[in-house]
């Protein structure tokens, strides 16, 4: 029989867990923006388990990286509308 791949969930969770001593080295100030961050993955859960790849963490970093990357845009665009609107 085959090995059982646990779900992308679990091996979020998985993953995140290996992680908890760089968490803990961090200033007190920064963890809330690292376990932001983490959490960003699991928006995108489904694109990240069906993503062929070759560790759990890089769906994860695709999904961090992707969710920034969106944010960048709206806040970008938030931008130009905003100075769109002084020139009036």
């Amino acid at each position: 029989m085959g090995r059982t791949i646990p779900s992308f969930r679990i091996a979020e969770a998985q993953e995140s867990a290996e992680w908890r001593s760089f968490r803990k080295a961090l200033p007190r100030s920064d963890r809330a923006a690292f376990d932001d961050m983490l959490s960003s993955a699991r928006l995108y859960t489904s694109a990240s388990s069906a993503a062929v790849r070759t560790s759990r963490f890089e769906g994860m970093i695709m999904a961090i990286v992707f969710h920034h990357y969106k944010t960048l845009a709206q806040s970008m665009g938030a931008v130009s509308e905003m100075k769109k609107e002084e020139s009036r």
